[in-house]
């Protein structure tokens, strides 16, 4: 369950990017290569749709910054790190347990039933259900990871940052991992909570994380500098591991919308203007490169 639900947070997915579209089955196929055909189509589109998302996610985590007060903790709140325990050697930490061990064995299947229900609709993006099923799990079983990882993910999606972050650092606490770091500093920065962005970025950086994760954290430690301010800082962060690849990755061209944004902030105008430029050869449609090119001219 665990690795749905990790796949599921976007900021930490690998997509294509879109195809071709295939030529539309004709009166000449047999049936077997029209149902081929018809399958291809219907994963084409669900592909599309993801990216879609995909960009829109990017531009969404560019701007994280620009929150109303609303939305995020009070001053006295905001230059305070939590009191965080290392990250506990060997993985999983000795209070971590299976769902059985947690609530029982005998009302081990209803529990498991929400939770596949839970996992099914945040598949579906329906993170409204997805919460509604899980409602009260971390609760009753706090120290079961697949239950706060999924419930951080999920709160995450609905923009509830307090409650998302208590459920991710409680992941962090009962795993050892990190593959979720980008997702709970992301929280963290949303609640101007900068200390412990700086925090989970310099935990992050010294794991053996993948290099998409690593993107991701840099990403979202960069735009946290950016929203303090501080530029320069945050354009040498996250220029620091970029390389335009032969063949761009999802990663890499988040990495690069985020750090062409950072660029223009700073007044590194025609480095913007090549990076947005490179961008649009990758793919013309993603997020609004077309129009901040444009702009640059």
């Amino acid at each position: 369950m665990g690795s749905v639900a990790r796949k599921g947070a976007a900021k930490l997915h690998e997509e294509p990017l879109p195809e071709p579209k295939s030529p539309e089955p004709s009166e000449e196929l047999t049936p077997e290569e029209a149902e081929e055909a018809r399958l291809r189509a219907e994963r084409r589109e669900a592909r599309q749709a993801r990216t879609q998302q995909l960009r829109a996610e990017a531009k969404e985590a560019v701007q994280r910054g620009g929150l109303s007060d609303a939305q995020i903790s009070s001053p006295g709140k905001r230059q305070r790190g939590r009191r965080r325990a290392p990250l506990p050697e060997g993985g999983l930490s000795p209070e971590a347990q299976h769902l059985e061990e947690a609530v029982g064995r005998r009302d081990a299947p209803r529990y498991r039933q929400r939770l596949e229900r839970a996992e099914a609709a945040y598949e579906q993006d329906d993170y409204h259900e997805a919460w509604r099923a899980l409602d009260g799990l971390a609760k009753d079983a706090p120290n079961v990871p697949e239950v706060r990882e999924l419930a951080g993910l999920t709160l995450y999606r609905l923009g509830r940052w307090e409650l998302a972050t208590r459920e991710l650092e409680a992941f962090r606490k009962l795993t050892g991992r990190t593959e979720l770091h980008p997702v709970l500093a992301d929280c963290h920065r949303a609640q101007q909570r900068w200390v412990d962005v700086d925090e989970l970025w310099a935990e992050l950086r010294d794991s053996e994380a993948s290099t998409a994760v690593l993107a991701e954290g840099r990403i979202v430690a960069a735009g946290a500098l950016g929203d303090r301010g501080e530029l320069t800082e945050a354009v040498r962060l996250l220029s620091a591991d970029f390389q335009r690849p032969r063949r761009a990755k999802e990663h890499h061209l988040r990495q690069a919308y985020a750090l062409a944004d950072l660029c223009e902030q700073a007044g590194e105008i025609p480095r913007a203007r090549e990076l947005f430029g490179w961008l649009k050869e990758q793919d013309e449609l993603y997020v609004d490169v077309a129009e901040r090119l444009a702009s640059l001219r």
